[in-house]
């Protein structure tokens, strides 16, 4: 992790960047999960519909502190990332998880070394087609994130208080 950027001074700070459209602050949609309450690092996108092959496929790769956001269609019907996935991501050096969607395994996710945010959790599994798309703009929270969506290699920054989007790394 890049160092810890606390989301509310990031804010107070950036007023210039929030106005312009280059530091977006998503909906307070979602639900900490995991042992990391604060987390950040380079964007990887992912779309996918209740199917999570694509999101092991990536997990699986060297994260090297990146934060994988998993546009998930906001599905409320199964989960796209659990227990062993959470470990994945933590055993690969990935900072965090962010998903459009649901998770499972709960207690496991909560005791593993990365942060995750989820819509809610519910205990089916995924699909296993291998369908979706990896590195494309993702839409999450309801909204275009402030008219935007998320690319690949901007930065997300979350903690307890949200999650801000940047098209570059911040530095407080």
């Amino acid at each position: 992790m890049a160092g810890v950027v606390a989301t509310a001074e990031a804010c107070d700070s950036n007023a210039a960047l929030l106005a312009s459209g280059d530091l977006r602050v998503l909906q307070p949609v979602f639900q900490i999960y995991g042992q990391c309450r604060s987390f950040s690092g380079p964007v990887v996108t992912l779309k996918v519909f209740e199917d999570n092959v694509l999101v092991r496929e990536l997990l699986e790769t060297r994260g090297e502190g990146k934060v994988l956001v998993i546009d998930g269609g906001g599905s409320m019907r199964c989960a796209l990332v659990g227990g062993n996935l959470g470990q994945l991501a933590h055993n690969n050096g990935w900072s965090g998880i962010v998903v459009n969607g649901c998770i499972r395994d709960v207690d496991e996710i909560n005791g593993c070394g990365i942060g995750v945010r989820a819509l809610g959790s519910h205990p089916l599994k995924s699909n296993k087609k291998g369908h979706g798309d990896k590195h494309v703009p993702v839409y999450i929270a309801g909204v275009y994130i402030a008219g935007s969506f998320i690319r690949d290699g901007e930065w997300l920054y979350a903690d307890s208080d949200g999650i801000l989007v940047s098209k570059s790394e911040l530095s407080i």
